[in-house]
């Protein structure tokens, strides 16, 4: 690199070497490239390397020895050889006012994930009929009651193949909520209960008391998911269990999963799918949503992890991109939301079509999966 003035630059590496007192030192020490200027004539290049300084201090020392007054509390700003003006910088220190990134790596690989890929959406609707009635039946043995979380867009029409033709199913001990819902009017085309209700909900025997909707009126999203909140924390205990951090036990969720890996209304790299267990409410408001509506409320991840059972239905060719990136591509935490849902038990329902990218006859290979079990 050729240039008139070098600035100071702090790396990390480990390095053996000899003190000045003869002593041999290992391990991470810091690398201080000390600033040099050369006079030149003009159109003149420098090819040679920095001098460098080896200072046999660890690298967690912060080095305000070089300024008698501790670290300036800007530095940056001025105009560079090349014309540039420098970064301005006001750190105060390393490792110092650094944020943590919203997402972090789940803490154990234990998951309980089945994929059954079905020949046609035909086929694949009858599956998720049988998966729906199976845990209707096991929760109301349990609890006398069955949760269901619904999410909205293709799963309604495939919902609504998969149900209506069952007559083994006490609906009269469902409680429908909804995993996310847009901040609309309820006869808005883009409202999902209005599409559930039309499509499906009112042709099931469900008491109408039974279906958690978006309240309506002059409200705000944030006072939206508020209010539907309250209205799941006012179902008992017998129809929606707690876990030992107060959070609700939903019986089932189903999900579907956009092309960006989108669950509910948990969009990639976004605060509110970040949030945590500890801080989180069971519902959020999301603002400025990649995807119109701009306003919605959504079940936290935190919310959709607690569930008994997530399935995550994606059918048809145009998922099966984000199918093969979730199922065989380790992404960075948040990237991918679908990759966060971890409940007690996750079950993928594919049709052929949306499975077409995966390998799956290789998913034993421990070295192109190390994930896989």
């Amino acid at each position: 690199m050729s240039t008139l003035q070098r600035r100071r630059t702090l790396h990390q590496l480990s390095i053996s070497f000899q003190t000045t007192e003869g002593r041999s030192c290992q391990g991470f020490h810091s690398l201080i490239i000390i600033p040099c200027s050369f006079s030149l004539p003009s159109n003149s290049t420098v090819s040679s390397p920095l001098p460098i300084l080896i200072h046999p201090h660890p690298i967690h020392r912060p080095f305000h020895h070089r300024w008698s007054d501790g670290i300036p509390p800007a530095m940056g700003g001025h105009l560079m050889v090349s014309g540039d003006l420098a970064p301005l910088s006001q750190s105060k220190g390393p490792g110092i006012n650094i944020h943590p990134q919203y997402f972090s790596y789940p803490s154990d690989d234990s998951l309980n994930v089945d994929v059954t890929i079905y020949e046609n959406d035909s086929d694949a609707a009858a599956g998720l009929s049988n998966l729906i009635a199976d845990a209707s039946k096991a929760a109301i043995s349990q609890h006398a009651s069955f949760t269901i979380a619904l999410s909205g867009g293709s799963l309604l029409r495939t919902l609504q193949s998969a149900l209506l033709d069952r007559k083994d199913i006490d609906y009269s001990k469902w409680t429908v909520v909804f995993a996310d819902e847009r901040h609309v009017s309820h006869s808005s085309p883009d409202s999902t209960y209005g599409v559930a209700h039309e499509s499906l909900l009112r042709k099931l025997p469900i008491p109408a008391s039974h279906i958690l909707a978006i309240g309506q009126g002059n409200m705000s999203v944030e006072q939206a998911a508020t209010h539907y909140a309250g209205q799941m924390l006012e179902l008992s205990h017998d129809v929606l269990p707690r876990t030992s951090e107060g959070l609700p036990i939903i019986d089932l969720v189903l999900l579907g999963v956009g092309p960006d890996g989108h669950v509910a209304s948990l969009f990639p790299n976004r605060p509110e799918t970040a949030v945590a267990a500890s801080s989180s409410p069971w519902v959020l408001p999301v603002k400025a949503s990649p995807k119109p509506p701009a306003e919605r409320i959504t079940l936290s991840m935190p919310v959709l992890n607690a569930a008994k059972h997530v399935s995550v239905v994606a059918l048809g060719q145009g998922k099966a991109e984000v199918v093969q990136r979730a199922l065989e591509v380790q992404t960075l935490p948040g990237a991918l939301p679908v990759q966060m849902v971890r409940p007690e038990k996750l079950t993928w329902v594919l049709d052929k079509p949306a499975a077409e990218n995966l390998i799956v006859n290789e998913w034993t290979e421990t070295k192109k999966f190390p994930r896989s079990t």
